[in-house]
């Protein structure tokens, strides 16, 4: 199954790509995290044009995507993989249920909050933002809260 949506003064486009059932149970989350990526590309002052893809799988899936292009063997929550300059794309993100699902649940939060979560900083990620020290952290941080008050979802970085 796919999705796509455009909304804005530029083209936003994502196509969701469903591999596993299990985000079946996320309703709405599709229809949701598009209005999220609408809003947070209006956020951007030159966020990256065209269509990203996001693929919501399972955690075998993910495991194998982390150790071939991160070197680490476990599963994860997010990745995303920033198309090269010059191509028509912005690139893609990929999340994994159980992790995802499970973060969630330790966190006290809903599936759908922490999925949207993700896929903001993920495309963050593919717009060139990162949080390899303090600054960018900070930099990146506030954009994610910002866009997710939008949306009526608390500050994930806030300390409980």
């Amino acid at each position: 199954m796919s999705a796509s949506s455009q909304e804005g003064t530029k083209a936003m486009l994502a196509e969701f790509v469903i591999e596993d059932e299990a985000w079946g149970t996320l309703e709405d989350g599709v229809e949701l995290c598009q209005s999220v990526l609408a809003h947070a590309a209006q956020l951007i002052k030159d966020y990256r044009e065209g269509m990203a893809a996001v693929m919501l799988t399972n955690d075998g899936v993910m495991q194998d995507l982390n150790a071939r292009f991160r070197d680490k063997d476990k599963p994860t929550n997010v990745l995303s993989f920033p198309a090269p300059e010059g191509e028509d794309y912005p690139g893609d993100i990929a999340l994994g249920f159980e992790t995802c699902a499970r973060e969630a649940e330790e966190k006290g939060i809903s599936l759908r909050n922490h999925v949207i979560h993700l896929v903001v900083h993920g495309f963050l990620h593919l717009n060139g933002f990162d949080h390899q020290d303090e600054d960018e952290a900070q930099d990146m941080e506030s954009l994610e809260t910002r866009i997710l008050a939008h949306f009526e979802i608390d500050d994930p970085y806030q300390s409980a």
